[in-house]
């Protein structure tokens, strides 16, 4: 029985760090290529390197860090010509995603995207950035998801860490980043009309149009 308690507390542990690490990354407290502070995080959740191996393992998995073997773990570098790739490949599946949904989208599906883009906006609105931008991936995930599409999700959930990197070298200023949150209700509001064309059309720009504020930002240096 001790041993049951213990593994679920050691998964909890670790899914602590891997929350708290993936955060960190996505509010750009850790730049592109910048190493994970490994024993900063084991100090501050009090745990053994173990859930910090285990977490690291499934932030590899994910995307979004390189672990190096027998040395240390560093935040993946997307390079700036990727962008627009990256964005490109993004614009053709989410609108297709909107397409479908615009068709066969239910008044349930609707509300639950609605509540998802609300979450964003909350914690947008509340200056955690890196949980919006999780919940901004959740929602155009779900779209996927509820175009009931099942190689059309499988796509989107293996470009997802791709589009987080892509945000991180984005680097959107607040203002812009707070027009393109607000931008899901318009989305929303062309899906529940059932208007395909319009779903489309907003969908390409809420996406393209990021790349028109890009401005690079130097890559800060370990140590």
């Amino acid at each position: 029985m001790s041993k049951v308690v213990y593994n679920i507390n050691r998964d909890s542990l670790s899914d602590r760090v891997y929350s708290y690490i993936k955060s960190l990354i996505l509010s750009g407290g850790l730049g592109a290529g910048e190493r994970v502070p490994e024993v900063q995080v084991a100090q501050r959740f009090g745990v053994s390197r173990t859930p910090i191996r285990e977490a690291l393992k499934r932030l590899e998995e994910y995307g979004l860090i390189d672990v190096k073997p027998r040395s240390y773990a560093q935040v993946v570098r997307l390079a700036p010509e990727e962008a627009r790739d990256v964005a490109a490949v993004r614009a053709a599946l989410e609108t297709l995603a909107a397409a479908l949904l615009a068709e066969r989208g239910t008044a349930e599906d609707f509300d639950a995207l609605e509540r998802i883009a609300q979450e964003c906006e909350s914690y947008f609105q509340s200056g955690d950035v890196g949980k919006a931008f999780e919940k901004d991936s959740e929602l155009h995930l779900e779209m996927a998801r509820r175009s009931n599409n099942r190689h059309l999700y499988d796509h989107m959930e293996k470009l997802d860490a791709k589009i987080q990197l892509l945000r991180l070298i984005l680097h959107l200023p607040k203002k812009q980043l707070a027009s393109f949150i607000h931008q899901h209700q318009d989305i929303l509001a062309a899906l529940r009309a059932h208007d395909v064309s319009r779903a489309k059309q907003i969908m390409e720009a809420h996406i393209m149009d990021q790349l028109e504020h890009y401005q690079p930002v130097p890559e800060r240096q370990n140590g």
